[in-house]
């Protein structure tokens, strides 16, 4: 297909500069952000800068600069995990015993933690792993140093929980109005990260969230309008990426080519997108301009099919169309590419040589490799997709000049960035930095504010809220998630009502319909908790329905998007934190009691079920007010 000519660079400095005020008209309060565009990761370079490239390229053997193209995950808490369920894992998908050994039979350039992988729980052991990891690169080869990266997006993907700061996700960001709060989220996330030794954040999320039934982007994404989205991308790319030589982190653009308008996640199956390239160029690609004109560090490739673009075969991540075509010619993105993960379902009918190969011919910077035991409700199967994908690329450049040099252009691309994040001159973090950042008074704080300021009331139709407190009146909390209702009880409880909690899950059976009801009928008020209420085949919405039926007055409390209010017409009193987090959950009852007003706007429009129709329109919200 013939590819459509790249966006100059002045083009994209004034779609930015369009972009920003869009947002202004649209009642975001900018702070400080400029929306200027800012050089990208590619551009020109130090003397030391390139004196370092050259003489890291130099000292590193074929394999070496291989090695450069992965992102690969280990097992364990630290580098010498003896842990048996961690040695296995680590000889069943790679054949060696822990991540020190990992680290030297591959070389990869990066390194991505997980919760299941790395138990992500205490970040002074996160932190002596990075070092570990840091310190295992520099000893051997050309020592290199390694990104290392998580996906702490905040709200729904948050991997690091407390003692960190976690904040409220990035709809709820949207709702707060407020590009100051977002800014200052990114910049205290990314802080707490690189003190714990993690340079790379898989974050933000870019997209515009175009369809309500989108289980992929949702609340993760920071609303419903790219004029919208686009300043909030900025500025939670300025934030990541604040003195990030030091004590910041390289922001992570996603997901090219736009999963907004899909309907699942590519981690679960293959996606299709009914968009034309017209559509993705008006809907998706503003708010990727908008990163890239930031200067974001890296562009995370998805796996997208456009049917009506480049045929049902290969997705976005491995068509040269949309990563040389789009990315670096349309867009003129000059920075690191990176893929999505590897090992979702979305490519799962391809061998991993195959995708290895295909992924790096699209022009990847970055093969995401990810391995994940089925035991811990992953999908991979030992050997890691690692070994075939890195054989395939090493026969592969070993007799292709062509590939040679994309390789070599791939590998300083990579280099540059580390270059940039300072660790070419210590890639270390100070054991003492734990304490001094992570997880601060101050950080919490502006945590706590973030979330007050995004709860957002759509209905109080009988007056049910706010809710007097100190009556001992019995509350039935009920409705999604263990940990979301105890929380919420708790909260309720500090108030001086008295719940009883009763978690029915994200699908409740018809006998936990039927004791939440029970109880209700004895109870004196309902909140009931959802998320995703209008997701396909589960019974939030019965639940719901039959604790109205009681007669008691029923406090709907979505935790997930706000497009459950659609489906509940019945629901007088509807209040939503966009985020299961305990900041979000804390800020929503204390909205209940009155304690802060309800100040959130709808960053979405809310149409009604199946309809074009508009039942809360963009901007939509109640305070106590009026």
């Amino acid at each position: 297909m013939r590819e459509s000519p790249p966006l100059s660079a002045r083009l994209r400095s004034l779609l930015v500069a369009s972009l920003t005020c869009l947002a202004l008209s649209a009642g975001v309060l900018c702070g400080s952000s400029t929306g200027a565009a800012a050089p990208t990761a590619g551009s020109a370079t130090s003397v030391a800068e390139r004196a370092w490239i050259h003489r890291t390229l130099a000292n590193m053997t074929l394999e070496e600069k291989v090695g450069q193209l992965f992102v690969i995950n280990g097992f364990g808490t630290g580098v010498h995990d003896k842990d048996p369920q961690m040695v296995k894992l680590n000889r069943q998908f790679y054949g060696v015993p822990d991540i020190a050994a990992l680290i030297r039979k591959f070389k990869p350039g990066g390194i991505i933690y997980f919760d299941w992988s790395n138990k992500l729980e205490d970040p002074r052991k996160i932190q002596g792993l990075s070092n570990g990891i840091q310190h295992v690169a520099r000893q051997g080869g050309a020592r290199v140093p390694l990104l290392i990266s998580t996906d702490q997006e905040e709200g729904e993907v948050t991997r690091i929980g407390a003692p960190a700061t976690v904040f409220p996700g990035n709809m709820a960001l949207g709702a707060t109005r407020s590009l100051r709060l977002t800014r200052q989220a990114a910049r205290i996330t990314g802080e707490e990260l690189r003190a714990m030794g993690i340079n790379v954040d898989n974050a933000p999320v870019v997209d515009t969230n175009v369809n309500p039934l989108n289980e992929a982007d949702g609340v993760r994404s920071f609303g419903g309008r790219p004029g919208f989205v686009a300043p909030y991308g900025i500025a939670a790319v300025e934030g990541y990426q604040a003195d990030e030589g030091s004590t910041g982190v390289a922001a992570t653009a996603k997901h090219f080519p736009g999963l907004g308008d899909v309907a699942i996640n590519p981690d679960d199956g293959a996606v299709s997108s009914p968009q034309t390239l017209a559509e993705v160029h008006r809907e998706n690609f503003p708010t990727l301009a908008a990163a890239v004109g930031a200067g974001v560090d890296q562009v995370m490739v998805t796996h997208i099919l456009f049917p009506k673009i480049t045929g049902s075969k290969w997705p976005s991540s491995l068509s040269r169309f949309w990563v040389t075509g789009q990315l670096r010619g349309y867009l003129g993105y000059e920075g690191l590419v990176t893929t999505d993960a590897l090992d979702a379902a979305a490519v799962s009918s391809f061998p991993p040589s195959t995708v290895a190969l295909k992924a790096f011919g699209a022009g990847n910077d970055q093969l995401l490799e990810i391995a994940q035991p089925e035991e811990l409700e992953g999908s991979d199967k030992p050997p890691a997709d690692l070994l075939a994908a890195r054989r395939a690329i090493l026969a592969a450049v070993k007799h292709s000049p062509t590939k040679m040099r994309a390789l070599k252009a791939s590998v300083v691309r990579v280099l540059r960035l580390k270059w940039k994040l300072g660790l070419a001159a210590d890639p270390f973090t100070k054991p003492a930095r734990v304490k001094q950042v992570v997880g601060t008074p101050a950080h919490l704080a502006v945590a706590k504010r973030a979330a007050q300021r995004s709860i957002t009331m759509l209905r109080n139709e009988g007056g049910v809220l706010p809710l007097a407190p100190n009556t001992g009146r019995k509350v039935l909390v009920t409705g999604f998630g263990e940990v979301t209702t105890k929380t919420l009880g708790a909260a309720i409880a500090s108030h001086g009502l008295t719940p009883q909690v009763l978690d029915t899950g994200f699908s409740p059976s018809p006998e936990g319909i039927a004791e939440a009801v029970a109880a209700a009928r004895a109870s004196e008020l309902v909140v009931v908790s959802t998320f995703n209420a209008w997701t396909p085949g589960v019974s939030q919405l019965e639940l719901v329905d039959s604790l109205l039926a009681t007669g008691k007055p029923v406090i709907v409390a979505a935790v997930g998007t706000p497009y459950d209010v659609a489906y509940l017409s019945g629901a007088p009193t509807f209040i939503t934190s966009y985020s299961y987090q305990p900041p979000s959950l804390e800020a929503m009852v204390e909205a209940m009691f009155g304690e802060v007003d309800p100040s959130g706007k709808l960053p979405v429009t809310v149409p009604a079920p199946g309809s074009s129709s508009v039942l809360f329109p963009f901007g939509a919200g109640v305070g106590f007010g009026g």
